[in-house]
């Protein structure tokens, strides 16, 4: 299954899942922002990287005919500068840290608000990454409780505790300030806060401000 929006002059997203309403509703969604090809498949998937061209790709973990992940490794040989976000039903951290381990962008939850996803996806267009490192293979110690950051979720955060609004932290790091109002988002959900008073006390417990 293919389907196409009309107008070229919208950056391209290509968009994998195997559910026919999850996609219609994506396609949807989007449309007025992107130029979207749609499939329900892995192998329709990496043959429409290569002659789409997109600009940035959405995938599902679990597709017909390949893991996500290897599918995901496949394309980013080939197009390592192809920003993927994974959309996906599983929420394990084992899931978030393949995506890293492979080269994703993003990896977001179905259940997050559509507001969302559309956020990640212009911030990982402006070549901003929303996940944290993955795991060093050489660390055989026990792995920290405490939750990672991204390098720019960190500067984000120091900005907030510097008292930066989301103009002023767009400014500063040149990103849009959609961009900025998702960092602070994904700070507060990853971190367990609730206002920007906890976020500024994390940051100077955490040296960050």
């Amino acid at each position: 299954m293919t389907s196409e929006a009309a107008n070229p002059a919208l950056p391209r997203l290509l968009l994998a899942d195997d559910h026919h309403l999850i996609l219609d509703a994506l396609q949807a969604m989007m449309r007025s922002e992107f130029n979207v090809l749609a499939v329900d498949n892995s192998q329709a998937f990496i043959t429409a990287a290569e002659g789409f061209e997109p600009h940035v790709a959405i995938l599902d973990v679990s597709m017909p005919g390949g893991d996500g992940f290897i599918t995901a490794r496949k394309i980013l040989e080939r197009k390592p500068n192809l920003p993927i976000v994974f959309l996906s039903m599983h929420g394990d951290r084992s899931y978030i840290d393949q995506a890293a381990q492979v080269g994703a962008k993003a990896y977001l939850s179905k259940r997050a608000p559509a507001q969302e996803l559309m956020s990640a996806i212009h911030a990982v267009l402006e070549g901003e990454s929303l996940l944290p490192p993955s795991p060093s293979r050489s660390d055989s110690g026990p792995q920290s409780a405490k939750p990672e950051l991204t390098s720019r979720q960190r500067e984000v955060l120091r900005l907030i505790a510097l008292g930066c609004s989301a103009k002023d932290i767009a400014n500063e790091l040149n990103i849009s300030v959609r961009t900025a109002e998702f960092h602070r988002a994904a700070i507060m959900q990853r971190l367990g806060l609730h206002s920007t008073a906890q976020m500024t006390r994390y940051a100077l417990a955490n040296n960050l401000g």
